[in-house]
């Protein structure tokens, strides 16, 4: 993989485990040096899931741009792709700072596509609605409800190396790896070896963790707020709208766990249970990505929002960094 970055245009990213508090000094550093948020959040681009996502107030909207909220319906298809898309045309018209714990949006943005990765886009993400795709997913979604495990076990006999890097229950990932690799007529990972990304951004990558203990125990307390704020609420609306759980946007953490109270499969406190568990387990995955998957010209790790040096990112910004 290239990592030439000479003459590449300049970005910072801060990210982090879930509930690391990203949101708010992201904002803190966007508003001290005038800039834009970009949000970088595969459910906050959802409209309608609100409290779930953790979307920003109107009021801390209002003191700083954000871009990357509300882009399409739950049941619309939205890819890596389409974000990075959205994320170069915010750039081209202001400056920003990404923000979230998506990083595989991030890195779509940051890296070129590869002739792999075009394919994909083009006959994977754009036609998910097309009739080979939809059979697809309908025949293996079946088998995995008589099977539990089939998709996980099918991608690790055709993929190993992408089934190591995809959660077992995370079916909408497993099932789209599976898509991809029946496209390719391959595995997918050694076509993407074979042709691989390069860099298209000099980044700066800003990770802030405060630890896997004081991690775990705000995701606890999070996930409580957003319930009391309404969250069941909020998924119970969404239903009443038509939208259900076989509509990506409903996989999402928490949503696919309170959709199956509100469906009377589960009651609350073991769907909240569920859902604190499930994001311990997420929070850990993105650390692994963000050390391993998503390469960056520097990287600076933060325990706490006093520890952002904003007058490096600044400078890094003007090009007075390496």
């Amino acid at each position: 993989m290239s990592t030439d970055r000479r003459g590449l245009p300049r970005a910072v990213a801060l990210v982090g485990p879930t509930a690391a508090g990203k949101g708010a000094l992201g904002r803190a550093v966007a508003e001290r040096l005038g800039l834009s948020v970009f949000v970088c959040d595969s459910v906050k681009v959802y409209r309608g899931l609100d409290i779930g996502s953790g979307k920003p107030s109107a009021a801390e909207r209002a003191h700083v741009p954000h871009r990357g909220l509300d882009l399409v319906d739950p049941d619309m298809p939205f890819s890596a792709g389409d974000y990075a898309a959205a994320a170069w045309s915010w750039r081209a018209t202001e400056r920003g700072l990404f923000v979230g714990g998506t990083g595989f949006y991030l890195r779509a943005t940051a890296w070129t596509h590869s002739a792999a990765a075009t394919l994909e886009r083009d006959e994977g993400d754009e036609s998910a609605v097309a009739p080979r795709r939809l059979a697809f997913e309908a025949s293996w979604r079946a088998r995995e409800a008589a099977e539990p495990g089939a998709i996980h076990r099918a991608l690790a006999a055709l993929d190993p190396a992408t089934a190591a890097v995809v959660h077992p229950h995370n079916l909408v990932r497993g099932l789209r790896a599976l898509w991809l690799c029946e496209l390719h007529g391959s595995a997918v990972s050694a076509v993407r070896r074979a042709d691989p990304p390069a860099p298209r951004l000099e980044l700066m990558l800003v990770v802030l963790d405060p630890g896997t203990a004081i991690v775990a125990d705000r995701i606890e307390r999070r996930v409580d707020a957003m319930l009391e704020a309404g969250w069941l609420a909020e998924v119970e609306k969404l239903r009443a709208a038509g939208y259900h759980p076989g509509h990506k946007a409903m996989q999402s953490l928490g949503y696919r766990q309170l959709f199956d109270v509100v469906e009377g499969h589960c009651d609350l406190p073991t769907a909240r249970s569920a859902i604190v568990a499930a994001t311990r387990r997420y929070a850990k995955r993105q650390r692994t990505y963000f050390r391993h998957q998503l390469p960056a010209a520097r990287v600076v790790t933060i325990a706490a929002p006093e520890h952002c040096d904003v007058a490096a990112i600044d400078a890094f910004l003007a090009g007075g960094v390496r």
